[in-house]
Formats: structure tokens, sequence, C-alpha cells
């Protein structure tokens, strides 16, 4: 195929795509969400932070549940407004539902150009919010240390100072989640996942 031939091919394959995308998403199929999918670099680049950031070394699987319980919930947000909360990358809280801090590996990022390009299909429908428990209970015990000292006046490590924002151990984002109506949907690679 020749050069320029191939070009417009790879364009309209392109354009296809994120049609598709947005008909599946608006029309309730497999994401569920009222947004149109651009898939635009930045949104490409901020899934590709939120793998890094948030389970590095997780499992395809893992990667495929996560990205889908946030394009679950973009409402009429593009992705990277969803995953930064419109105020760039850093750590969960606050408006960013998810950590972006870390920077993209060659593999989240690849993943996130892969998963935009073919959207893989979720096995947890309906799956919005996503913790991992042991992580949950690990940071919670240091932050309870990191509490327990500052009130004596003792001086904290870094790592109790940047958890001190982790006032709820798993048990508890479950009680709390689930007055709020969410409901448990599964677990992969020890990630839990809720409506």
């Amino acid at each position: 195929m020749k050069p320029a031939a191939l070009a417009v091919v790879a364009g309209v394959s392109a354009v296809g795509a994120v049609g598709l995308v947005a008909a599946l998403l608006s029309s309730g199929g497999r994401g569920s969400t009222r947004r149109t999918l651009g898939g635009s670099a930045a949104d490409e680049e901020a899934l590709a932070r939120m793998l890094a950031s948030e389970n590095p070394s997780g499992s395809d699987e893992l990667w495929i549940e996560q990205i889908w319980s946030q394009l679950r919930s973009l409402g009429k947000s593009s992705i990277w407004w969803h995953l930064t909360g419109g105020k760039g990358y850093g750590p969960q809280g606050g408006a960013r539902p998810v950590a972006t801090d870390k920077e993209p590996t060659a593999a989240t990022r690849a993943f996130a150009a892969r998963f935009l390009a073919t959207l893989p299909p979720s096995s947890l429908p309906g799956a919005r919010r996503f913790f991992e428990p042991s992580h949950q209970d690990r940071a919670f015990q240091i932050a309870e240390e990191g509490r327990r000292k500052a009130a004596q006046g003792l001086p904290l490590t870094p790592q109790q100072q940047r958890l001190r924002g982790y006032i709820s151990d798993a048990a508890d984002i479950r009680k709390r989640w689930s007055r709020k109506g969410s409901r448990y949907v599964g677990t992969v690679d020890g990630v839990e996942f809720w409506t």
C-alpha cells in the first residue's frame, strides 16, 4: 500500500475507533457513562500515570477494571480532568479520585494506548471505585502511629507525615461505602471494586 493511502486508512481507523468508543460509552455500552471518549494524548497520559501510581505491577485484568471504573465515573469531563480533578497530576485525595503522581512506565503507556484503541470488556459491570484493603490497613496503621506521636509532641517520620490523611481502615471504607449505597462487585489481584 502506498504511504498516502496508508495514512488515509490509519486516519479513518482512528476516527472510526473514536466514534466506536463514543457510541459504546454514550449508549450505555461497556462503560455506561454519559460522556464520549476522545482518547486524547492527555487522557492516555493520565491513564498511564494512574496505572503506574496505583498498581504498577498489576495484571492486565486489574488494569482493565481500574480503567473501566474511572470511565464509568467520568460524567461530562474528560479522562484527564476526572483523574486529576483539573489540578494536574498528584496523589489521590481532594478532587483526585485516584493517584497520578508517578511517572508512567513504558508498560503503562503501552497498556493505556492499547486499552483506548481496543476497549477490552470489563468483567465487573458497574464498578466505579476501588481500593486495596491490605494497603489501606497498612497505611492506616502508620497514620495512627503518626497521630499518637504527634499528640505526644514527637517528630514524625516522612512516611507518617505523608500518610496522616489516612483516617480509615478497610473495614471502615466498606461500611462507609455501603451506607452510601455502593455495593461490592468483585476482587482482582487483592483490589476490591465497588459500585
